[in-house]
């Protein structure tokens, strides 16, 4: 038969580890239940130190990519202004040319051809407008890699800037077209040059005859100034295109990405819910256990 002092350690032990039960169920309960309230199996990197670095990681790439997709909006919008303003050089220019033929009709007195000569002037002026339209931040959209504030200032053959169409990246657009390239006729001419020749020798012109070589040379060369527009324009189109494919690269990294993050981090939901419901199950065994402890008769000795 078993001495009272052995029954009374015997007793005092199953009381400290019912109570150690407890607690740790309590813990593992309380834990569990975070992990259902937040949706995340690792809260802290204690709870999966290479899950937790996993995430980290993806998440600063998602970062990475959303401040790429933020940057490439801008210069998306920068190069869709330029291509828009390339289209209203386009037609002002063909409202030029138009002009310009119809001043080689043969019934036009000397007067006649001057107000020709003053529409063109009217419609270069609005040309050079269009030349030095900025972003919303305020830079040239036809920049080239870098100009002055405007880069036309509408004297013959002038840039202000240094000519040149910068690169694309794998994740980005220029933020400016080749305004330079544009409006190149020649080496040594430009649009503006062009036009100011045309409104000289219309304006000028003492007969019909004059004013037939003023148009023809005038002609040609607007043919030549828009076939230029309308290639950078082209390139403008070509660039938009390319930002939507990055867009859409950038949208299914991100997607993966993502897809990595939850994979590292978040709660399997039916699994935490199977596993809060056997955690509970668990700390009600253990307090029934506990509470049998305490009817044990030898257990009123302990102090």
């Amino acid at each position: 038969m078993s001495s009272p002092s052995f029954t009374r350690i015997g007793t005092a032990t199953q009381y400290d580890s019912a109570v150690r039960n407890i607690s740790a169920r309590q813990s593992s309960l309380a834990s569990l239940q975070e992990n259902l309230t937040s949706g995340k199996r690792v809260l802290r990197a204690s709870d999966d130190p290479v899950g937790a670095a996993q995430a980290e990681r993806a998440l600063t790439r998602i970062g990475r990519i959303q401040t790429e997709q933020r940057a490439l909006d801008v210069q998306r919008s920068a190069v869709a202004q330029a291509e828009s303003s390339l289209g209203d050089a386009v037609g002002l220019v063909q409202e030029m040319r138009e002009l310009v033929v119809s001043a080689g009709n043969g019934t036009h007195s000397a007067a006649d051809r001057q107000t020709i000569a003053q529409q063109i002037q009217g419609l270069r002026e609005q040309l050079l407008v269009v030349s030095n339209r900025k972003d919303s931040n305020g830079a040239p959209l036809l920049a080239s890699l870098g100009s002055a504030a405007a880069p036309f200032d509408g004297t013959a053959n002038s840039f202000s800037g240094l000519p040149g169409q910068a690169a694309a990246s794998d994740v980005s657009l220029p933020g400016a077209l080749d305004g330079h390239a544009a409006y190149r006729i020649s080496s040594t001419e430009n649009i503006f040059d062009a036009i100011d020749a045309a409104i000289a020798g219309i304006g000028s012109a003492p007969n019909s005859a004059a004013a037939a070589t003023a148009v023809s040379t005038a002609l040609g060369k607007f043919d030549q100034g828009m076939e230029r527009l309308q290639s950078v324009r082209g390139h403008a189109g070509e660039l938009l295109n390319r930002a939507d494919r990055i867009t859409g690269d950038q949208e299914k990294r991100a997607i993966e990405l993502e897809a990595d993050r939850s994979r590292a981090e978040d709660l399997d939901l039916l699994k935490g819910i199977s596993d809060f419901q056997g955690q509970q199950v668990g700390y009600q065994a253990a307090l029934q256990s506990y509470a049998m402890v305490q009817k044990l008769s030898l257990f009123n000795y302990l102090s």
